[in-house]
């Protein structure tokens, strides 16, 4: 019984410090390290992760199947977000998807091989748990999962 708790109170106190720490390991604060993490889009099967400027756009097909894109973020004095991926790091069925039916821009490269497809959101609503973002065309809305 006492191998048990001692254990538990371990794991505890092990994984609380680890969730303290994975702030000032990434040199972050204020709302920005509020966006670290996974949030899922209320009512469908898209995820955003933010990790310290990285963004990675997560969108599951079915059950089995994934298509994802990574790339960067910047968040601009907590009104605007901007997404930019790299088309050379995202699966080519997501790129037409953004480009086609979400209207991302290109950011195009010398080589055409390393475009980038941005899309800026303007934050209308941010907390630890919601995140909603608006453009001219589209409002998206997020849970921290």
């Amino acid at each position: 019984m006492r191998k048990t708790l001692f254990f538990v109170t371990c794991s505890l106190l092990c994984s609380l410090t680890f969730i303290a720490c994975d702030k000032l390991f990434v040199h972050i604060s204020g709302k920005e390290a509020d966006l670290q993490g996974k949030w899922k889009m209320d009512d469908d099967v898209v995820y955003y992760n933010f990790q310290n400027s990285l963004f990675r756009y997560r969108m599951y097909q079915n059950e089995n199947q994934m298509i994802f894109g990574t790339g960067y973020y910047i968040l601009n004095e907590e009104t605007h977000i901007e997404l930019r991926l790299l088309q050379e790091r995202t699966s080519a069925s997501l790129v037409k998807h953004l480009k086609d039916d979400l209207k991302w821009d290109i950011l195009p490269s010398s080589t055409g091989k390393q475009d980038t497809i941005i899309k800026t959101y303007k934050i209308d609503k941010f907390t630890k748990k919601e995140l909603i973002l608006s453009s001219d065309n589209e409002r998206l809305s997020f849970h921290k999962f």
